[in-house]
């Protein structure tokens, strides 16, 4: 990560940046900085391990794809009132087997965050999804 994204300690500085180095034509820092954003509101976010940090990320992330595609900010609202009623594990397990939720994956690589999907959070800790599963 280039040294200019790594100083951004606020998500919202991040959209700033991102816009300005787009229209400076440096898009590659522009992803950066969207990856650096959702990273900063994971933090801002409270959780209490790494898989439910990870999981939390992935929403944060969708919700980038969401934006980026559609042109403004855009909330995972439903996906986060599952995560209020049944927990993060729970929600993301039912969004990866939903047929409603959009495939953001084209757009999440794009983004370069294709680590950070649902599908690759459920991959890197599945100890946390088989617990739910039972």
């Amino acid at each position: 990560m280039h040294d200019l994204v790594k100083r951004i300690n606020d998500p919202k500085l991040c959209y700033v940046f991102a816009k300005n180095a787009i229209s400076r034509g440096h898009p590659e820092l522009a992803m950066q900085s969207y990856r650096r954003a959702v990273d900063l509101r994971t933090q801002q976010h409270e959780t209490h391990s790494e898989a439910e940090a990870a999981a939390v990320r992935s929403i944060y992330a969708y919700e980038e794809a969401l934006s980026y595609r559609k042109g403004k900010r855009t909330r995972a609202t439903g996906t986060w009132q599952l995560v209020n009623r049944k927990g993060v594990f729970t929600a993301l397990a039912q969004r990866i087997e939903s047929r409603t939720t959009p495939d953001v994956l084209p757009t999440l690589k794009e983004l370069g965050m294709e680590d950070y999907s649902f599908a690759a959070t459920m991959e890197a800790h599945p100890q946390a999804f088989d617990a739910i599963a039972a």
